[in-house]
């Protein structure tokens, strides 16, 4: 950091050993303070107790926004309404009923201090923090009274007790549960699938089945790696496993699973897991809302009450999961698993397993969707698109059925049967005479980062007689570290097999004009969220910062997503090179964009 911030912190002056205020020193002393402290040295923020005394000011600071942190807080609900979240410190027990001593974070907190000390503490493990707990107790004040000394000691003892009893309960548990590391998630320290499906089969059975409800959390990381980087991300998912283990109770079953987080509650309501799984979801947006990078992390939940019959996880996992992603994409909260929408997931899933045979039966067709030059207007090139014709359930978009298959993991397959068919395309142009005319083939950032990747697009492109340099390859603009090496391998032997490559959705991200330079690319194609706000002054000063730094280092600049005639005049004026958009061609089949090329084209054919 390098710039220290000062926090303020509204302290509990009489929770003796966990923080109390000695007048000896006049400071703050135990452990909640002595933590502070450390993470004050580790991250140079500069923690400070506000007008620290023998009286308790917290409700008063909170109220007035003078103070970041409300410390020592058995019981928190009086401050909801100004504070954002919490961090738990110390989990006891008291007459049978678990008691959370926490430190909560205020409205005015910096959001970069909640992430971090948040992190801190769950770095921090209860055994060295029970610790230091019983060295507070041993540094009893000089100035207290027998009477206060051996009442404080008989507190600390019974606290000491209660603590023991939870931490060793809880140790037990998490180890037998963790006992083997392949059970265990690497980014999180989370329990993963095989945790989950072993203690399903464990704690799940006919006569508590009915029960339990699956609350699978969906967080949309893809979004937030391409607009920051691998490393956020996991701080991101870091952070959700520190929210999820503030909310569980013993009797629940928490994992980490690709595409999110799986809660198996003992709930027997769906009404009480919507309202335990709300707030857990409002603190994962608001970390993306407040994060120096804002981004919406597409977070939602999907929620399966088991049914007596439920005796396959994987089946409950997967319609779990599918409600969760349907929310997300419909902009809810949440979706309950219903007989209803459990069996639009079964036509989906039919429709999942129908992709191998359309591949075979080349049911996917080429749509193309053109690219004019800026000057004149005319058909310079057209993009790749694709369209399934399915035998059954007649034209299927894009939307149908390529997040069908992200799931499988063979989107990668669809990326190289569009190139085939692009490359089948300029073979048929160039037969007839047309050398002017390219097409660009998108790729998921995963197969462009993949060390087969050249070898199996030459073997593709050798098949067919074209121009090479018609052909561009369009990749993500941020590209996570672990990829960078491997991608600008790629990109260079692409190029010197004689195929263009360009940065597609440039500008959605915060990848640096500088970091343009370590990829030979040819060209940009500037995000549509660019050409939406282009009309407002910042938007177009933005605008036509882009296209004059990547003209001075040589590339072509292409737009898409224009549709309005306004914005078609503004790019010309900035300087745009290509434009593609609504505004002049909607996407068309193959054999339909043949004829109309070779009709723009008919003067140059010899």
């Amino acid at each position: 950091m390098n710039e220290e911030i000062i926090i303020y912190v509204a302290g509990n002056p009489s929770l003796y050993p966990i923080e109390y205020y000695d007048p000896e020193s006049e400071s703050y002393q135990g452990v909640i303070p002595e933590l502070l402290r450390r993470f004050s040295e580790q991250t140079g923020y500069d923690v400070r107790y506000y007008q620290a005394g023998e009286e308790d000011r917290r409700a008063d600071l909170a109220e007035h926004q003078q103070v970041d942190l409300i410390s020592g807080c058995p019981d928190y609900e009086e401050y909801d309404h100004v504070i954002t979240q919490s961090v738990t410190v110390y989990e006891t027990a008291v007459d049978g009923q678990e008691i959370d001593y926490r430190i909560l974070f205020t409205d005015v907190a910096p959001p970069s201090f909640v992430s971090e000390l948040t992190e801190f503490f769950w770095n921090t493990g209860q055994p060295e923090r029970t610790g230091m707990l019983l060295k507070a107790a041993g540094e009893m004040p000089a100035d207290h009274r027998p009477w206060t000394v051996i009442a404080a000691l008989s507190a600390v003892v019974a606290v000491l007790a209660a603590l023991l009893v939870v931490i060793i309960f809880r140790y037990r548990k998490r180890l037998k549960s963790l006992e083997d590391n392949r059970e265990t998630d690497s980014v999180t320290g989370l329990g993963n699938i095989d945790y989950l499906e072993r203690n399903y089969k464990t704690h799940v059975n006919d006569k508590n089945r009915i029960l339990y409800h699956l609350i699978y959390f969906y967080l949309e990381t893809a979004r937030m790696e391409r607009i920051g980087s691998h490393d956020e991300m996991n701080e991101f998912l870091k952070y959700t496993a520190v929210v999820m283990n503030e909310h569980i109770a013993d009797t629940d079953i928490l994992a980490r699973v690709e595409g999110g987080f799986v809660v198996m509650k003992l709930s027997g309501e769906v009404e009480k897991s919507v309202q335990w799984a709300m707030p857990i979801l409002e603190r994962i947006r608001n970390f993306s809302r407040h994060y120096s990078k804002p981004f919406d992390s597409g977070a939602a939940v999907g929620i399966y009450p088991l049914k007596a019959e439920d005796w396959d996880l994987n089946d409950v996992l997967f319609n779990a999961g599918e409600c969760a992603r349907a929310a997300c994409r419909e902009g809810e909260d949440y979706k309950i698993c219903t007989d209803e929408v459990i069996g639009v997931i079964s036509e989906e899933r039919r429709l999942q397993k129908d992709i191998g045979k359309a591949f075979e039966k080349e049911e996917f067709k080429l749509y193309i969707q053109f690219y004019v030059d800026t000057r004149n207007y005319q058909i310079v090139g057209g993009e790749s698109l694709s369209r399934w014709e399915h035998p059954e359930k007649g034209f299927l978009m894009p939307g149908r059925f390529v997040s069908l298959m992200e799931r499988q993991g063979i989107v990668a397959q669809l990326d190289y049967y569009c190139m085939e068919k692009s490359c089948q395309f300029l073979e048929e142009l160039h037969t007839q005479g047309v050398d002017h005319f390219f097409m660009s083939c998108n790729f998921s950032r995963k197969t462009f980062a993949d060390e087969n990747f050249t070898a199996r697009c030459r073997e593709i492109i050798g098949k067919f007689q074209f121009p090479r340099e018609l052909l561009i390859l369009e990749m993500t603009e941020s590209i996570s570290v672990k990829d960078i090496a491997q991608v600008r391998r790629n990109v260079i032997e692409m190029k010197e097999f004689g195929v263009r490559v360009i940065l597609d959705d440039f500008g959605e991200g915060f990848t640096s004009f500088y970091d343009l330079q370590d990829y030979p690319i040819d060209g940009l194609k500037l995000d549509k969220s660019l050409i939406d706000h282009m009309e407002t002054d910042k938007g177009r000063a933005i605008l036509n910062s882009m296209i004059q730094v990547g003209h001075k280092l040589g590339l072509t600049i292409l737009a898409e997503g224009v549709e309005l005639e306004n914005q078609v005049r503004i790019l010309k004026e900035c300087g745009c090179d290509v434009i593609q958009g609504f505004h002049f061609h909607h996407p068309i089949p193959s054999q339909d964009a043949r004829k109309k090329i070779l009709e723009q084209f008919s003067d140059r054919i010899e």
